[in-house]
């Protein structure tokens, strides 16, 4: 019997890319918020920026199980699923954040 995550299978790649980002954004926004309760982070920091930079790190997460199911040379589709769902998040972070960044 295989485990879950070694099926070569595009819907588990475009759910491993999406779910894993997902969660690392809320875990890192959560270690943020505590770090910042207890007086470790100073306030300088602009919520903008550091939602922007939280949700960039959780975008490129995704390329430890992109790199995973590159080893695994059959594993094609899986590979792929990553790939569109790493895709569509960056896409979605541009329109989101670059006009920010760029001006108004």
């Amino acid at each position: 019997m295989t485990k879950f995550y070694q099926k070569n299978n595009l819907q588990l790649g475009i759910g491993i890319g999406l779910l894993l980002p997902l969660l690392v954004y809320f875990l890192l926004h959560g270690i943020y918020a505590i770090l910042e309760q207890n007086g470790h982070l100073a306030n300088s920091i602009s919520v903008e920026f550091r939602q922007r930079t939280i949700a960039l790190l959780a975008i490129a997460i995704d390329v430890i199980p992109m790199r995973y199911y590159q080893k695994n040379r059959f594993w094609v589709d899986t590979m792929r699923g990553v790939t569109i769902a790493m895709a569509v998040l960056a896409f979605t972070w541009m329109i989101y954040f670059v006009p920010g960044i760029f001006g108004h």
